[in-house]
């Protein structure tokens, strides 16, 4: 196919679908007469995982740090993980560069990082950093708020947990434009409360995409090849374990958990499972348990000659990029299993991923959707037309199976009264 000369690529677009949503929550976010609920302009981006939300958020980010008004503030990017943050902070640095009308600070405030400064631009932070360092320093918050041009809160379903919230709502002091970001616009499987109160908290003004004929987004996405279409598989296991349902509204404990991986019949399956899917895919993402499951199930796939890497909670800052930098490299006669507890279920993202093993038992359907969303990137984001979702089941515990009922799970929620 033969370029037209005449016709200028930009080198950070958007897909249509984007920039529907994107003029959408710029009616909210940029409003022209003040907001109905007087807590300042709000609103929640709500695309399925793989569909862009950081990159359709930095083109936000952009738009609202590039009026004059903003001039010497500071955007402020709320994440709960190091792969969150640094993955924002490279897509707006590569954004700015391409949409900024005059030079910003990008600063990352996370992990190690000691040193806060206030200078105009971007500021990357961990929420959990934030609310550790704002104890000591009761100015901090404030200090920030007072230069805030705006916020993005990203996994926006968290931001009314009781820490998270309470540094949200500092920052939002002087009312600046608040965008969340989410697949899951809820917190559990069956809205309650807590459903209730996030939709409220950002004044019931979710934007999605419109399907266009489809008879939602994700179907829509799948269709236009910018989602890989996911088989599901379900593993049925009898594992003989006795545990208590969790409780609702909550998931199952660290100690059950713990004890579904220490089973040797449940580790025995998750070798087998991701041994299986490693026979066709190139790239596999295995949700264990636990931290021993982890580490076991590891090492018995790398006796059988499989190429397998594991990462947790615990594993050192560089030893993990390093794994993920592997992982996410295409070598075409390279297939390698990641095991993982408790990591990648958001800011991982690895398009050539194109099968994952929910060994995880969960009864969350936002945890089950994260899980799931890692290997649903299509033809178009340089992922797959195809992928696999091995679920490995006991017949006493939950699963889920479908991607499109998952995301329109809350969507009663969000209908203004």
């Amino acid at each position: 196919m033969v370029s037209n000369p005449n016709v200028v690529q930009p080198n950070y677009q958007l897909y249509p679908y984007q920039r529907q949503v994107m003029h959408d929550l710029l009616g909210f976010l940029c409003p022209t007469v003040p907001p109905r609920f007087g807590t300042g302009p709000r609103a929640i981006a709500h695309l399925p995982t793989g569909a862009g939300k950081t990159r359709l958020a930095c083109h936000v980010a952009c738009h609202i740090l590039n009026q004059q008004v903003n001039e010497g503030k500071i955007l402020i990017w709320l994440a709960a993980s190091e792969e969150l943050c640094e993955q924002a902070a490279e897509n707006l640095t590569t954004a700015w560069s391409y949409l900024g009308n005059r030079p910003a600070h990008v600063q990352r405030y996370w992990g190690d990082a000691r040193d806060l400064a206030y200078e105009p631009g971007f500021l990357v932070t961990g929420l959990a950093k934030l609310y550790s360092v704002s104890g000591n320093n009761q100015q901090l918050l404030i200090s920030l708020a007072s230069k805030a041009a705006g916020v993005i809160f990203d996994e926006a379903h968290q931001s009314i947990a009781k820490t998270y919230q309470f540094v949200t709502k500092q920052l939002l002091t002087y009312e600046p434009p608040l965008l969340g970001l989410t697949a899951t616009p809820g917190r559990s499987a069956t809205p309650g409360e807590q459903d209730q109160r996030l939709a409220e908290f950002f004044n019931l003004q979710k934007v999605t995409i419109n399907p266009q004929g489809h008879p939602d987004p994700v179907t829509y996405l799948i269709k236009n090849e910018y989602l890989a279409a996911p088989r599901f598989i379900p593993i049925a296991l009898t594992s003989g374990l006795q545990l208590q349902h969790a409780e609702e509204d909550s998931d199952y404990s660290e100690s059950v958990l713990r004890r579904i991986g220490d089973d040797p019949a449940w580790q025995q399956e998750i070798i087998q499972v991701t041994a299986k899917a490693l026979e066709t895919n190139r790239r596999v993402i295995v949700f264990c348990p636990s931290l021993g499951s982890v580490y076991r199930c590891t090492e018995q796939l790398k006796t059988m000659g499989h190429q397998a890497d594991s990462i947790t909670g615990t594993t050192p800052t560089e030893r993990r990029q390093a794994i993920i930098a592997h992982f996410r490299s295409r070598v075409d006669n390279e297939r390698i299993a990641l095991l993982n507890y408790g990591v990648l279920t958001a800011g991982f993202d690895a398009p050539h991923t194109s099968c994952v093993v929910v060994a995880r038992p969960t009864t969350s359907l936002v945890l089950y959707s994260q899980m799931v969303g890692r290997a649903m990137r299509g033809p178009k984001s340089g992922g797959n037309r195809h992928c696999q979702i091995y679920t490995i089941v006991d017949s006493h515990l939950p699963a889920f199976s479908s991607v499109a009922e998952a995301f329109q799970n809350w969507e009663k929620l969000w209908q203004p009264m």
